[in-house]
């Protein structure tokens, strides 16, 4: 990816909606040299028209180190990859609790996801134009 690559757009209706149908995610960060890292399968949720994920493992998370390192990646969302953007996101962390409640329930899982370090490790996920 170049950096004309790094320019973001809205998820389209028919994106979000495929977001929603789909539970899990695949997520990979780009390299500094354009290779693409390996896939991690992760939850997300929405917010409005924002899509999140959270590392399990906080910031000391492979993957999660792997997005942030470039900020851009991709994502495989039922077969479909885009790619995206990773955008710290902070502030709303009740808010993204609350998210992942409401869609995966209150398992050991969600409950991990919804205190730190995991909490500590939020990011928004924008498609680039």
């Amino acid at each position: 990816m170049s950096g004309a690559d790094r320019t973001t757009r809205p998820w389209t209706e028919a994106e979000l909606a495929l977001l929603d149908r789909t539970e899990l995610i695949r997520v990979a960060g780009v390299r500094d040299d354009g290779t693409l890292r390996s896939f991690a399968l992760v939850g997300h949720v929405r917010i409005g028209q924002d899509e999140l994920v959270r590392s399990m493992n906080g910031p000391d998370g492979a993957w999660y180190r792997g997005a942030v390192r470039t900020g851009r990646g991709e994502i495989d969302v039922a077969g479909q990859r885009f790619a995206v953007a990773f955008l710290p996101d902070v502030g709303r962390e009740a808010d993204v609790d609350q998210a992942l409640r409401d869609r995966y329930g209150d398992d050991s899982g969600v409950r991990s996801m919804t205190r730190s370090p995991a909490r500590d490790a939020t990011l928004r996920v924008v498609p680039l134009a």
